[in-house]
C-alpha cells in the first residue's frame, strides 16, 4: 500500500508533531487536539510574541473552538453557526496529494469524468431503494447551491473509481485526497460567514454524511500489521465523525421540515428498532458475566448489542432488504462513547463486538467501499486476544472460513 509521506508544519502545535499529523494551527488549541480530547500546547517562539501569549490563555469550551456559537440567535430563520472540521488529509490517505492534483477552481476534463460516474446508487448502498429518485434530486440542488458538497462528490467519486479502476489507482486516489482536503476548506470557510437555515441546512447535511462515509471508506481500507494500530485509526476516525455529528445536531431544527424529511423518518425507523434475531446472543451472554461494568458502560453496550443485531436481520433477512447495508455505515457512528471508551482501552470484550462488526463487513464485500476488511479484522482481532477467547471468537473465525449466507 502506498505509503503518505509527512509534511511538517513548523508552526504546529507540540501534540501534532508527535503523533506525526499535520496540524492545523489553530490556536489557542488547534481542532484535531480538540476533536481528539487530547493536550494540545505550542512551542514557544520569541520571534512570534502575540502567537506565544494566545496559547497561554485558557482553552475555551469545545463550541467555542469548532465555531458554534454561544448565544442565541436573533433571527427566527436560522440558528447558530455549523462547526467547522479539521484537516482530514492526514487521516483520509496514505499518500500526499501532490501539486498536479491540487483542488484548484479550475474545473478540468478528470473532474467532468468524476462527476459523469458518481451514481447516489454506488455510493449510498445503505438507504431504501425506494428513495432513490429521490435522493438524486436533492443531490443535484445541493451540487448546484453548495460548492463544498460539490468538491466532496467529487473526491468521493474519485475514491470509488481508485478501487473499481485500479489500473488507475494512484490517479484517483490523490484525486480524492486533494479534493476532499479542498471541500473541508470550503466548507469551513461557508460556516464561518452564515447561520444555518431552512436554506442551507440540507447541503450542509448532505456534506456531513458524505465527509463521514469517505472517512469510513478510508479507513476500512487501512491493512496494519497490528491491531493496535488499526483501532488508533479506527478510534481517531470516531472522534472526528464526533465533530461531522455536531453539524447534525446544529441543522437539526431546520431538517425535519426540509426535503430531507423522508429519510429522516426511514433512519429513524432503524434507530429505533429492536434485532429479532440471536447471532447477538453470545454478546448479550458475555455482558453479563462481566461485572466491572458501570450502570452507564453496561447500557451502552447493549444499545452497541441492539445495533448490530439490527443489521444482522437486515442482512440475514430471505430475499435480502433493500436496506440491508444500513448498519456497516451507521455502527461505528451510532457507538455510544462509552463503549468507544472501552475500545480505547483495549477491553477485550469491546473487541468481540468489534468482531461481530467484522461479520456485518464479512457479508458486505461485494460492495466497494468495503472489500476485505471483515476478514482483514476479525484475524487480527483474533490473533490479538489469543486462545483464551476463542470461544466468544469461534463464530466470527467461522463465518470467515465458511461463510454460508455467502458462499
Amino acid at each position: 500500500m502506498l505509503r503518505r509521506s509527512h509534511k511538517k508544519s513548523r508552526a504546529g502545535c507540540l501534540e501534532c508533531k508527535r503523533r506525526h499529523v499535520k496540524c492545523d494551527e489553530q490556536r489557542p488549541k488547534c481542532i484535531i487536539c480538540t476533536l481528539s480530547e487530547r493536550p494540545c500546547s505550542y512551542p514557544p517562539n520569541p520571534q512570534q510574541d502575540q502567537a506565544s501569549s494566545l496559547a497561554k490563555q485558557p482553552t475555551p469550551p469545545v463550541a467555542d473552538t469548532l465555531g458554534v456559537s454561544a448565544g442565541p440567535s436573533n433571527s427566527v430563520n436560522s440558528v447558530d453557526s455549523a462547526p467547522g472540521l479539521p484537516h482530514v488529509s492526514h487521516f483520509s490517505s496514505a499518500i500526499e496529494p501532490d501539486s498536479a492534483y491540487a483542488a484548484s477552481a479550475d474545473i478540468n476534463f478528470d473532474h467532468m469524468e468524476l462527476m459523469i460516474k458518481f451514481k447516489v446508487s454506488d455510493h449510498y448502498p445503505d438507504i431504501n431503494h425506494d428513495l432513490y429518485d429521490h435522493s438524486e434530486r436533492l443531490h443535484l440542488l445541493s451540487m448546484l447551491s453548495a460548492p463544498y458538497y460539490l468538491t466532496e462528490i467529487l473526491a468521493l467519486s474519485a475514491r470509488r473509481l481508485s478501487i473499481v479502476e485500479p489500473d488507475k489507482a494512484a490517479k484517483h486516489l490523490r484525486y480524492a485526497v486533494a479534493l476532499q482536503t479542498r471541500a473541508v476548506s470550503l466548507y469551513n470557510q461557508y460556516v464561518s460567514t452564515v447561520k444555518i437555515d431552512n436554506v442551507n441546512c440540507v447541503p450542509i447535511i448532505q456534506f456531513a454524511s458524505l465527509l463521514g462515509r469517505h472517512l469510513l471508506i478510508d479507513m476500512l481500507a487501512r491493512r496494519e500489521t497490528d491491531l493496535n494500530l488499526f483501532l488508533e485509526h479506527y478510534l481517531e476516525f470516531v472522534r472526528i465523525h464526533s465533530g461531522i455529528k455536531l453539524i447534525v445536531h446544529s441543522a437539526w431544527p431546520f431538517l425535519i421540515d426540509s426535503g430531507m424529511k423522508d429519510f429522516l423518518m426511514w433512519a429513524g425507523s432503524l434507530n429505533t428498532a429492536h434485532g429479532v434475531g440471536t447471532e447477538c446472543a453470545p454478546l448479550r451472554e458475555l455482558i453479563s458475566k462481566t461485572h466491572d461494568l458501570d450502570p452507564e458502560t453496561l447500557e451502552a453496550c447493549h444499545t452497541t448489542i441492539r445495533t448490530l443485531q439490527v443489521g444482522f436481520d437486515l442482512m440475514c433477512t430471505q430475499p435480502p432488504q433493500n436496506n440491508r447495508y444500513w448498519a456497516i455505515f451507521a455502527w461505528s457512528v451510532a457507538a455510544p462513547e462509552a463503549f468507544t471508551s472501552l475500545l480505547a482501552q483495549r477491553r477485550p470484550e469491546a473487541l468481540v463486538f468489534l468482531a461481530y462488526f467484522g461479520i456485518l463487513l464479512h457479508y458486505s464485500r461485494d460492495q466497494w467501499q468495503v472489500g476485505t476488511s471483515g476478514a482483514y479484522l476479525i484475524t487480527m482481532i483474533s490473533q490479538h486476544l489469543g486462545p483464551a477467547w476463542s470461544t466468544y471468537m469461534s463464530y466470527p473465525l467461522s463465518i470467515i472460513s465458511i461463510d454460508p449466507l455467502h458462499s
